[in-house]
């Protein structure tokens, strides 16, 4: 492909292009900017001797359905006055972004409007997560969609140990519809509120998880019939109140017994068809010196059963 068509292509006055690689996943072109010199920040003189360059990484619309990486040559300058030493600046992008503003924006507009998140992710150059953070957390919610009839909340956050904000997701069709900062639960009402009543009217279910703050929200804004615990949390506690039915028996048996009964720990949690014949009658003659560890294993064993169901 011609530069100059590529020039036309990429709109980028200030740079031109010097090498192109096309590859069969994407597209990679190499720019420099025009000006053979730069003015030094110290003197006031113009450099033009090239001391050193760098490449910079950046992600651009795709072309021909194919992801766009254009990587940026600047370039380091040597004064020839005071000796200075000085990078050219690129006014197009800013000095630390990795994509550029018209990707990002048509990104989010595509997202927005009903793209699937991973074709537009593929088409793009991009990860799923990527395009769902441009899209909901840059814009502090983006466009909402509007409530379904079965609403999940929960935390996220970008990284391990950064601020977590609260997450909006529709379950029945499995997208997200909104996220917003603050984790109060005046927050989360007063978004709930922001909402029109006739979308709130159709909610029926709420899963959250066990946080008191998301608990008391929904408590307030719609009452306790709609309030679900998630199926991880509620089988956390069965797990839970086994450990402590087992403390409890541990404690009763001699030493060298009361090894022999934590080892057997797993076996608790799995059901009769997982375990070999060894393991069922040891778990069984547990199960028959201990009537409080019966009941509590058959409870565990029932909650497994009634959610792997279809």
């Amino acid at each position: 492909m011609d530069f100059n068509c590529i020039e036309g292509l990429l709109a980028l006055p200030e740079f031109r292009v010097i090498r192109q690689v096309m590859n069969p996943k994407q597209l990679e072109f190499h720019l420099e900017r025009r000006d053979t010199f730069i003015v030094c920040p110290r003197c006031q003189r113009c450099c033009s001797r090239v001391q050193d360059s760098r490449p910079r990484c950046m992600r651009d619309l795709p072309i021909l359905e194919l992801p766009v990486v254009l990587w940026l040559h600047l370039r380091r300058f040597a004064c020839a006055e005071c000796h200075h030493r000085p990078w050219e600046k690129r006014e197009t992008f800013g000095a630390h972004v990795k994509w550029t503003e018209r990707l990002y924006t048509h990104v989010r507009q595509e997202y927005v409007h009903g793209c699937p998140c991973r074709a537009l992710a593929r088409r793009s150059g991009l990860s799923e997560r990527t395009v769902f953070r441009w899209t909901f957390e840059r814009s502090r919610g983006g466009r909402p969609r509007k409530l379904g009839r079965a609403l999940g909340i929960d935390e996220y956050s970008r990284r391990t140990g950064h601020r977590s904000n609260p997450l909006i997701v529709d379950l029945d069709r499995g997208k997200p519809i909104a996220t917003f900062k603050g984790r109060r639960a005046e927050d989360v009402l007063a978004w709930f509120k922001s909402r029109p009543q006739a979308e709130r009217d159709q909610v029926e279910v709420v899963v959250v998880d066990m946080s008191k703050t998301y608990a008391s929200a929904m408590q307030q804004l719609c009452g306790e019939q709609v309030h679900v615990i998630d199926r991880f949390h509620v089988v956390q506690l069965a797990v839970d109140a086994l450990d402590g039915v087992v403390r409890s028996v541990q404690k009763q048996r001699a030493p060298e017994e009361a090894k022999d009964l934590k080892k057997l720990r797993k076996r608790w949690l799995k059901s009769a068809n997982q375990l070999n014949v060894d393991a069922w009658i040891a778990r069984d003659e547990w199960r028959r010196r201990f009537p409080e560890l019966r009941e509590v294993i058959d409870w565990v064993q029932n909650v497994r059963t009634w959610f792997e169901r279809t």
